[in-house]
């Protein structure tokens, strides 16, 4: 920037007996300058809109290692009654061979 500006002062120095040279010089920097405020504000806008779009997706990531946070302590709780119920049941299975077992002779 400041050595196209430069460049663009020499030129309107050096042809100043000519105004039309001058003006069309300062409207070339002038359309720089607007170019570039352009630029900048759509790159800030590009990046603002690139963070909204990370930030949604990492919420989405959060929202869903959440849930399944949640899924997983009830699939523990479950787990943890079925493995209840099976030790209830290998006990009466045992208690029930036993009995078997002493009822055997008179059969």
């Amino acid at each position: 920037k400041q050595l196209y500006e430069r460049r663009v002062r020499e030129a309107v120095v050096s042809t100043q007996s000519t105004g039309e040279v001058s003006r069309v010089e300062e409207e070339v920097t002038v359309a720089q300058n607007d170019d570039e405020n352009r630029l900048t504000r759509v790159s800030h806008e590009l990046f603002n809109k690139m963070a909204d779009y990370m930030q949604t997706e990492l919420s989405g990531t959060k929202d869903t290692y959440a849930m399944l946070e949640e899924l997983n302590e009830i699939a523990l709780d479950q787990y943890s009654n079925l493995t209840h119920s099976t030790s209830q049941i290998k006990d009466s299975l045992n208690d029930l061979d036993v009995k078997y077992k002493l009822l055997l002779p008179y059969l």
